[in-house]
């Protein structure tokens, strides 16, 4: 029992610094396709058939086992489905304080580590407000990490295959797990083998095995592989690889650095302190096994940001390797001192209100807005969406273009699975949907109202769609539909269901 006092600690401060966020935060454009694809699925129809994404299909499993929860529970699915990646979030933190504990061979630091992990605002934020695919990706990372490190080859296996499963560049961990197995001593490397299959193909089968009962392998395979294979693409900056930018023209390195700097201000110096302590380690002599899971796959999303960095949420697979070196190296500070005792209790009390803090957004207020590109909240959002169904009538076909927000609200359903075209979607549409991509936009002529871009930063398809489509799909928009606002939603009206004079054109 002894043992476990600093864990449920630990979960016990994760749950509140993190419930201080709240859980009201506005649902955003990528969130939605998951709880819309969450819905669906409980209702029998899975992901990539309901909605057509390339990435993992773990993440829209959990929404919808989030969903079913509250189906049962008769509660709101939204809240219920933010309540279970509120979950995730919580234990990622009790995984941070094992993992450092387990590295560094020290509670201290694991604790260190832990409170450093809790004052990250872009991983903090979204873990009560989601639901953000990669909170739980971080948390079976975390232990992925931590059963190599203990050489429990079937756990590190399986929870790496479960990150694999949530964002696809997660593939290192099982394949370090596999690695390292395999370098085991020679009577026992047969057993360790066996064991980091054995867990990596576990999730893997089980995905499968959904896939296959529902008749929809072809499209897993489609969305989660072959698409990232022939179709995707990046818009603006994002189309070239941030090692080029940085060589050819510094000033297109901003982007990608900025969604850092921003989201993670008030933790730059953690964060460059753990990177520091981290990468020291890679010069440490005698060398330690324990080292090794760090070390090994460390480099690998380093090297994946050098070709496609975009999002904050791109630098939560760092994030457990900064809080583990940066609470090795406060224990550190705290050996240099006569008082160990105290001065690690001032530092703990320290970066628990440091931590606590951070949830204000008003202290975040740019790191806020650059999340949340929004100053709405979900009920405002849920109140615009009723305004909507009360406008225009509960018998209203609504369809999403970039924007499902409105359907997850009103729990409808978009007549195609293609609720956002771009990274290149709208090419698989032309490739594949009968009729090609003017095909699909006959499809959609039966709805009354599309939603585009939902909070008004821009009416119009921008550059964030691919240039091959973004003139037909504005041309055909403009031809059929006009604009309005209801509430805080943007929406294209049909011409025939309301007067265009009065619309801004």
């Amino acid at each position: 029992m002894g043992k476990l006092v600093l864990p449920l600690l630990i979960l016990a401060l994760a749950a509140f610094v993190y419930s201080l966020y709240g859980f009201n935060g506005p649902l955003l454009r990528d969130y939605a396709i998951y709880l819309y694809s969450g819905q669906r699925m409980a209702e029998g129809v899975p992901p990539y058939v309901s909605v057509f994404d390339h990435k993992g299909p773990l993440a829209p499993m959990i929404t919808g086992l989030g969903v079913m929860l509250s189906k049962q529970l008769s509660l709101d699915d939204i809240y219920t489905v933010r309540v279970v990646f509120f979950a995730t979030g919580c234990l990622a933190v009790v995984a941070v304080y094992l993992l450092g504990s387990s590295v560094f061979r020290s509670q201290v630091a694991g604790f260190f580590g832990s409170l450093t992990f809790l004052g990250f605002y872009a991983y903090g934020y979204p873990a009560a407000s989601g639901p953000e695919p990669k909170t739980p990706m971080v948390l079976f990372e975390a232990l992925s990490l931590l059963f190599m490190v203990e050489q429990r080859w079937f756990w590190a296996g399986l929870f790496g295959s479960l990150a694999f499963l949530i964002w696809q560049p997660m593939a290192v961990f099982p394949f370090v797990t596999l690695l390292l197995a395999a370098m085991t001593l020679k009577q026992e490397r047969y057993n360790a083998v066996l064991r980091a299959l054995a867990g990596i193909m576990t999730p893997l089968v089980a995905i499968a095995a959904y896939f296959y009962y529902h008749g929809s392998l072809g499209d897993l395979l489609d969305g989660a592989v072959l698409f990232n294979a022939r179709y995707l693409t990046r818009g603006h900056w994002q189309t070239t690889p941030l090692v080029y930018r940085v060589l050819s023209n510094p000033s297109l390195s901003w982007d990608p650095i900025r969604n850092v700097i921003i989201p993670y201000s008030t933790s730059l110096i953690p964060i460059i302190i753990g990177l520091a302590a981290i990468m020291r380690l890679y010069f440490l002599r005698p060398f330690e096994y324990r080292f090794l899971p760090i070390l090994l796959s460390f480099p690998a999303p380093f090297l994946w940001a050098l070709l496609d960095f975009q999002l904050s949420d791109d630098f939560f697979v760092y994030l457990p390797y900064v809080a583990i070196g940066f609470g090795a190296f406060l224990v550190w500070v705290t050996r240099q001192t006569k008082n160990i005792r105290l001065v690690t209790v001032l530092l703990s009390v320290t970066f628990l209100g440091v931590a606590s803090a951070n949830t204000l957004d008003v202290l975040n207020a740019s790191a806020a807005y650059a999340l949340k590109g929004t100053n709405i909240d979900l009920s405002q959002q849920k109140q615009g969406a009723l305004e909507i169904e009360e406008r225009f009538g509960e018998d209203v076909k609504l369809a999403s273009i970039n924007s499902p927000q409105v359907l997850v609200l009103l729990h409808r359903i978009n007549p195609n699975p293609y609720l956002f075209i771009t990274a290149g979607i709208d090419q698989e549409i032309d490739a594949k949907w009968p009729g090609g991509f003017e095909g699909w936009l006959q499809g959609l002529e039966t709805s009354d109202a599309i939603t585009f871009l939902g909070d008004g930063q821009t009416l119009l398809p921008t550059a964030e769609a691919t240039p091959k489509h973004r003139q037909q799909l504005a041309n055909w928009l403009h031809s059929y539909y006009h604009v309005e606002k209801t509430g805080p939603w943007w929406l294209y009206i049909k011409h025939s269901l309301d007067n265009p004079d009065s619309a801004w054109q």
